[in-house]
């Protein structure tokens, strides 16, 4: 009896978490849309992390709606000034590529490999900007600096971040399922969860949300 009461409530648990993931995906989607997704999409994503910043800290029980709202319409201007600025940098970066490759100087086609080097450091830089915006309170433009100094100085934990995203992407073009309604909240725990090892233990938390 006591080893069925046990599974019971190990299924609980589970179909509690898998709505507690779809539910914060949810969230994420709608007010990504609210802001007509240009300016919703950065600042509903950090939100998105500030709810899983809390799960991997540990604290199970918080209020999912009003952590996400609170996250969201504080980070609003702020999240879409740096999703403004990575956006620009990528755009730069990529046209570069294309330039590039599509160049039959020798010279300019091998600065296409370098393109590409710069185009993987600022994808890890990206993955880093949400879990950095949530955990620290900084001006708007350190949370670049911030995150450039953690991929350069963590190669791989930022080889982690990367592996991971591709991983998740697999699983995810796997089961269609989980891309439609739950693959912004498993991506931002999992990327929470790594980007919090690389976080010095001594630095205290400093984020209000």
């Amino acid at each position: 009896m006591m080893v069925l009461e046990g599974i019971v409530w190990k299924l609980y648990d589970i179909s509690s978490w898998i709505m507690k993931m779809m539910y914060l995906n949810l969230l994420w989607i709608v007010f990504s849309l609210l802001g007509l997704v240009v300016f919703g999409f950065f600042p509903a994503t950090s939100a998105m992390f500030a709810v899983t910043r809390k799960w991997v800290l540990g604290e199970k029980e918080i209020p999912v709606f009003q952590t996400f709202w609170q996250a969201y319409k504080s980070g609003f201007i702020q999240m879409n000034i740096i999703g403004f600025v990575i956006t620009i940098i990528g755009a730069i970066l990529y046209l570069d590529l294309r330039f590039f490759q599509a160049s039959e100087h020798v010279l300019l086609s091998f600065l296409a490999f370098f393109i590409i080097f710069a185009l993987f450091i600022f994808f890890a830089v990206v993955l880093y900007i949400f879990p950095i915006y949530v955990h620290y309170k900084f001006n708007t433009f350190e949370y670049i600096k911030k995150s450039i100094i953690i991929v350069i100085g963590k190669p791989l934990n930022a080889i982690m971040m990367i592996v991971g995203s591709y991983l998740l992407y697999v699983v995810f073009s796997m089961i269609p399922f989980l891309t439609l309604f739950a693959s912004g909240s498993i991506a931002s725990l999992v990327l929470m969860w790594i980007a919090m090892r690389s976080f010095p233990r001594y630095e205290v938390k400093v984020s209000g949300v």
